[in-house]
């Protein structure tokens, strides 16, 4: 079937706000989505009060740590007395935002300013509320959101455009899309409580919810769009559509405690399009699968069985729903199979499952399945990437996800599919590791005993992989609790070394204009160097700098150049006289803000009394040319550091609270090397939180590498763009500069790791692989 393109189907809609703001009709029926939104999110909250207040006496159940415990149990107590406001609050400022967003007036900035992009941390209120460790994980929440609801806004998204008047609109331009329910449900939030973090876990458990609850929403309001006339005809792949049953099974099982499923291909496709297109091979095969049965052989419907029978069954027919109740019933022996000794390798359980006599004689549809997983499987364990732990951890699931494919073939294609979302999470898990996995970690050991679980007690009920799925999700939650107070820490001291950088910067800046512009004696440049700017940039760094403050030391530095000039005339003596007195004491204060000795403080005024007094009989103090001890200093630096146009990295270790942390910066690089390697800097700048990094740890004397670990990026610098990584084994983080990072992917000791989900590899080397069969 051809399928029109957005643009064509909204380039045959007249624009419905064509009329006239006042009485534009697309702006009025937006205005009634949105309160269809407004309302159905607002029902939705009130009832999952319940739910998360369960949830979290489980966790307070579960948990062995006493202030979490705590934390868990007055968090449900809040909710209890508090939600009806909550509610109300998210009522109100749902409606709110979605209305801003919707005016005309305010269109294009809501266009320029989505609710949730937060690029530069505005405020870093990180600092001392933990409001970045919310913003994060909001804007993270949104993105998950607009995945999971990918295929009704592209259709809501085109549709609110054509309401509109545009051919096209931006998620952030639509008052409907999931940031803008993000945010209020964030705001919401503030108001239970009694601190940041237990919003965070609060947000996290209404986060859960929403993933199921948002897009039925969104398709009833696609809904209510197509009755209403709004691009009725908008359809193909980004639509959520249930496929047709395979003919390749029509019989449907008796009753047994066989699912009826088992025989059906149809699926709630919500996936990639390798997910559709795999659906879709998937029957292809099946066809040509039947096609070339021999005669006796019905497709799936009856199945004539000869050979290798007792003549009491030759030649009776066997209908395909009894044989697939056969393979499943030899699939759960298989599954409760005690495993053999296989030398070490990981063996591929479908492939000799497909090579068995029962699965000889199934249907072309669940035959073709068997030969996908089997594929996928093979892809897996053949995959380097992959640790060899994991590997194994994977292949104990190789016959529930086999059941799970023939109950459902269009687990294939749906991303959402409780199973395949578990999948993604051992694959997002074991990105931590990488090629060598620490059995005794936490996050193994949790993963081990999901999967034991599901090998021990899967039979039919897919709902034991959604269960085992929100269990390891709580407890990435816990754990990354324990990492963002890491990233805290850290993240402080980066901000503290950054300001403290930042007023350098400016102070250096400041003296430097003046002496540009200005030929003091040698005296006075050389106080200005060594000590004046050291004023200044404690000025700069104060908690709340003051500009008329750093306004007076910079006038400072005019009067003191001006003081020593020769005094010419009696009107230019009144006034340096006049100014004396104002002047030391500003001096005296500046210098006593930097702790100046009372040795390095006399010898400085000694001098400025002789020039002084030589002004006020108009001459000038001849002075000596004080050399300052920071210019060597600075000059040493640079020659340690500038030996090649590269320049060198320069590592720091500081400890604070308990946190380890690492600097790196580069210290002496020519642009050159920049322009050298600009595609690195570039896949270093699309870094985001989340991201993995491999570092080659210390070298040994002959320049092997003596260990690898994996970062998690936690936070980026909005001033500097300077990168914070750590993980979960231990209480330390790395604070590297982008261009230092670059340096170290360019030279083999750092990697951006690919975080690709295993199951979705796999899936999509099988489709390559059925397409070029």
């Amino acid at each position: 079937m051809s399928q029109s393109s957005p643009n064509s189907a909204a380039n045959r809609v007249i624009s419905l706000n064509s009329l006239g703001r006042d009485r534009s009709p697309g702006r009025r029926i937006l205005a009634e989505c949105r309160d269809q939104l407004v309302n159905s999110l607002y029902v939705w909250l009130r009832e999952v009060a319940t739910p998360v207040s369960e949830e979290l006496f489980v966790l307070a159940d579960s948990t062995r740590e006493r202030l979490l415990q705590t934390r868990y149990l007055d968090l449900r107590a809040d909710i209890e007395k508090d939600w009806s406001h909550l509610v109300e609050t998210f009522r109100r400022d749902l409606s709110a935002a979605a209305e801003r967003c919707q005016n005309q007036e305010l269109q294009k900035d809501c266009n320029r300013e989505a609710p949730l992009e937060i690029p530069d941390f505005e405020g870093l209120q990180l600092l001392e509320d933990d409001d970045l460790s919310e913003h994060i994980v909001l804007r993270e929440f949104s993105a998950q959101l607009s995945e999971s609801c990918d295929d009704e806004l592209y259709a809501l998204n085109r549709r609110v455009a054509a309401l509109l008047g545009h051919d096209e609109l931006i998620e952030s331009a639509n008052p409907l899309a999931p940031p803008v329910v993000c945010q209020a449900l964030s705001d919401a939030c503030a108001t239970i409580g009694s601190n940041a973090e237990e919003r965070l876990i609060l947000l996290r458990r209404l986060e859960r919810h929403l993933h199921l609850a948002l897009p039925p929403i969104y398709q009833q309001i696609n809904a209510y769009l197509i009755e209403r006339g709004i691009l009725p005809d908008l359809k193909r792949n980004y639509r959520r559509s249930t496929t047709s049953t395979a003919a390749a099974t029509t019989s449907s099982a008796p009753e047994t405690t066989l699912p009826k499923t088992l025989t059906s291909a149809g699926a709630t496709s919500s996936g990639t399009s390798s997910g559709e297109n795999i659906l879709e091979a998937l029957q292809r095969l099946a066809l040509a699968r039947v096609s070339r049965l021999p005669a006796g052989f019905s497709g799936g419907g009856d199945l004539t069985m000869t050979g290798g029978m007792t003549p009491a069954m030759a030649g009776e027919p066997l209908d395909a729903a009894s044989i697939n109740q056969l393979l499943f019933s030899s699939l759960n022996d298989l599954q409760h199979a005690p495993s053999g000794d296989a030398g070490g390798l990981i063996v591929n359980q479908v492939r000799l499952v497909r090579d068995s006599e029962t699965a000889q004689r199934v249907g072309g549809l669940e035959a073709v399945t068997i030969d996908i997983v089997a594929m996928l499987f093979d892809f897996i364990f053949d995959d380097v990437h992959i640790p060899v732990a994991i590997k194994a951890l994977i292949s104990r699931l190789q016959i529930p996800v086999l059941k799970v494919a023939m109950l459902n073939p269009g687990f294939f294609a749906d991303r959402q599919h409780p199973t395949r979302r578990f999948l993604g999470s051992v694959s997002g898990i074991s990105i931590r590791w990488g090629g060598m996995v620490d059995e005794t970690d936490p996050f193994y050991c949790k993963l081990a005993e999901l999967v034991e679980r599901i090998q021990i007690e899967f039979e039919n009920d897919i709902e034991i992989f959604g269960t085992a799925l929100a269990e390891l999700e709580t407890f990435v939650d816990e754990r990354e609790v324990e990492e963002d107070s890491t990233a805290l820490t850290a993240a402080n001291i980066v901000i503290l070394r950054e300001r403290d950088a930042d007023g350098w910067d400016r102070a250096q800046r400041s003296v430097q204009n003046f002496l540009t512009t200005h030929t003091p004696p040698g005296l006075i440049d050389a106080f200005l160097r060594e000590h004046w700017v050291g004023v200044l940039h404690a000025i700069a760094v104060h908690d709340n700098p003051s500009e008329a403050e750093w306004q007076e030391a910079v006038e400072v530095m005019n009067d003191l150049a001006w003081s020593i000039v020769a005094k010419k005339t009696p009107d230019d003596r009144l006034r340096l006289i006049s100014l004396l007195p104002k002047l030391l004491g500003r001096l005296n204060k500046g210098l006593d803000s930097i702790d100046t000795s009372h040795a390095l403080r006399s010898a400085f005024f000694d001098e400025l009394v002789k020039c002084h007094s030589a002004a006020l009989k108009g001459e000038m103090h001849a002075t000596p040319a004080a050399e300052s001890p920071a210019e060597p200093a600075a000059e040493e630096a640079s020659s340690s550091f500038s030996s090649s146009e590269e320049g060198d990295l320069l590592v720091t270790r500081s400890v604070d609270n308990g946190v380890e942390v690492e600097e790196v910066i580069l210290v002496g690089a020519s642009p050159i090397w920049r322009a050298d390697d600009r595609e690195i800097f570039r896949r270093v700048s699309e870094l985001k939180r989340g991201d993995w990094v491999e570092f080659h740890e210390s070298e040994g004397p002959n320049g092997e590498k003596q260990s690898i670990v994996r970062e998690r990026l936690n936070w980026i610098s909005p001033q500097r763009g300077i990168l914070l990584f750590s993980n979960h084994r231990s209480a330390k983080a790395i604070s590297i500069a982008p261009e230092a990072l670059a340096r170290q992917i360019r030279d083999g000791k750092a990697n951006i790791v690919s975080d690709e989900p295993i199951f979705e590899r796999a899936l999509s080397g099988a489709l390559e692989s059925i397409n070029a069969s």
